[in-house]
């Protein structure tokens, strides 16, 4: 593993990304749904890795996750391929302290992703997972319906709350977003 290039290859990745990485942004449930045009509840039904070198010194990998589910911004069946900085290919890992924890993006997990367009990220990807580890949520059965694991403060879903109150602050949310247009 090639340590030294790849903290070179972040910390340029982030000055040129900017927002788009979007790592450690405090986002609760209103400000996410400003800053993403998608939030898909549904099962990860794959997950792989690309790599992408702007230059020899320049390299980047990206976790690619598909989800087949529902917009819950618009109700309908959406399955949606959305990235987050970090992951390994080929033999070379790059590790991202904003990444999701791998227990998050596991193969058949049922999430929540909230995710927007990005550019510069390379000809494979055109969409986020929105603030990394902060936009993706784990679902868990619960005899009284399903339940988003929160992540605490700073993060669209704070602490564990119902399907139902989670669309219920989305629909507001959608509804305030559409009235600052």
């Amino acid at each position: 593993m090639k340590f030294t290039p790849w903290l070179a290859s972040l910390a340029a990745g982030l000055v040129l990304a900017g927002g788009a990485l979007a790592c450690i942004e405090a986002l609760d449930l209103n400000k996410m749904v400003q800053k993403t045009d998608a939030a898909v509840r549904g099962e990860i039904t794959a997950v792989h890795s690309v790599l992408y070198q702007v230059s020899q010194e320049d390299r980047r990998i990206y976790t690619v996750l598909t989800v087949e589910g529902t917009d819950l911004y618009t109700g309908e069946a959406r399955t949606i391929e959305a990235a987050f900085l970090g992951g390994s290919y080929g033999g070379d890992t790059m590790n991202v302290t904003c990444m999701p924890h791998p227990a998050d993006y596991r193969l058949g997990n049922q999430v929540v992703v909230f995710s927007a367009p990005v550019e510069g990220w390379g000809p494979e990807i055109d969409r986020c997972v929105y603030a990394a580890m902060g936009g993706i949520f784990r679902e868990v059965a619960t005899p009284n319906g399903p339940v988003l694991m929160g992540k605490g403060e700073g993060t669209a879903v704070e602490k564990n709350t119902r399907l139902a109150d989670l669309q219920s602050g989305i629909r507001k949310a959608l509804a305030d977003k559409a009235s600052n247009k």
